[in-house]
């Protein structure tokens, strides 16, 4: 609190002190005395008049604790000074404790730099987007758990930074967080994410508008929706429209540019995560046919999703020695187990 606004609290805290001495006064005269209660609200607004228009032509105006006092005062008599002064010490108690907007905001989304503290985080972000990484250092979930305030508002700071949708399951716990500062602070994030999302949709609409046949802008608004309905921060119902306007810029872009098997496969991946298992097949099928690896896997999936399991089988089959291709040790495995272990014999 800077030092006019304190003058100002304090003359305002002065004020309530005088306010509810007049009006304590005032009530046990009028009782004493048996006056009546039209006497009684009569007297009251005559002193509380001046005083109001004093207040409102100064620059006490600006202080809201000010304007508090008048209307609590009209309104309760010497209750509502009393409250007021009350809710000034209240503020004044946890205004030592809390932290700043700026301090938050800074702390929220804090300039972009390389330090120790920093790479730890961005090591710990590694564990949690099951990319490799120190095997000692602790993912985001176990810290959200087990660490301190301190460690878990880092946590869901280096979430804000560094957002992929592998963190969405970190943020979403940070909001049942048993302390109200967690929850508020990943709530803030998921706002400004979901803020940042939307900003974003909006520019490449209008590109689009702009440039209804460019490939470019196409590609750039769904993968712009693909993106934000993989993310995990929102509701099934947004989350589906997103992907549907995706599937529907996935299609438009690949009918100019046929031959983008980088696209075919967002666009059959995505059809899979719809439940069009239909549709994604046979471009999965094509795409795999032509030697592409995660196609394969993809294709496998769908089977797999669908109780296929003689056609997984058929397929993982036909795969070929998986140590060829570019895969995890993990689905080389998978598929030499699904061939029944005729792969790489």
């Amino acid at each position: 609190m800077t030092a006019p606004s304190t003058r100002l609290a304090v003359r305002t805290a002065l004020l309530a002190v005088v306010l509810l001495i007049v009006e304590t006064a005032l009530l046990r005269m009028a009782f004493a005395r048996g006056w009546s209660a039209p006497a009684i609200v009569g007297l009251h607004l005559a002193m509380l008049a001046p005083i109001s228009v004093w207040i409102l032509r100064s620059s006490w105006r600006s202080d809201r604790h000010a304007v508090l006092l008048l209307v609590s005062t009209g309104a309760f008599g010497p209750l509502g000074a009393a409250g007021v002064l009350l809710a000034m010490a209240l503020e004044w108690y946890h205004a030592r404790r809390a932290t700043s907007i700026e301090q938050w905001h800074e702390m929220l989304f804090p300039p972009l730099g390389v330090d120790t503290q920093g790479e730890l985080w961005r090591r710990i972000g590694q564990r949690a987007s099951d990319r490799a990484g120190d095997p000692h250092v602790t993912p985001f979930l176990d810290v959200l758990s087990f660490g301190s305030v301190q460690q878990r508002q880092a946590v869901v700071a280096i979430i804000a930074q560094h957002f992929r949708p592998a963190f969405a399951a970190a943020l979403k716990a940070a909001l049942r967080d048993e302390h109200n500062v967690i929850r508020v602070q990943a709530a803030t994030v998921i706002a400004r994410l979901e803020q940042e999302f939307l900003e974003r949709t909006l520019e490449l609409e209008a590109a689009v508008q702009r440039t209804p046949d460019d490939p470019d802008a196409i590609l750039a608004l769904a993968s712009q929706c693909d993106e934000q309905a993989f993310a995990g921060l929102l509701d099934a119902t947004r989350e589906e429209a997103c992907r549907a306007e995706a599937v529907e810029g996935y299609i438009r872009y690949l009918e100019l540019q046929p031959d983008d098997q980088a696209v075919d496969l967002r666009l059959a991946r995505l059809q899979f995560r719809r439940g069009s298992f239909a549709e994604a097949e046979p471009r999965l099928r094509r795409l795999a046919d032509a030697g592409h690896a995660s196609a394969r896997l993809w294709l496998m999936e769908t089977l797999y999703a669908q109780r296929r399991f003689l056609d997984l089988r058929s397929v993982a089959t036909r795969f070929g020695d998986p140590s060829a291709a570019v895969l995890p040790v993990e689905a080389s495995a998978a598929i030499e187990l699904w061939a029944g272990g005729e792969v790489g014999a």
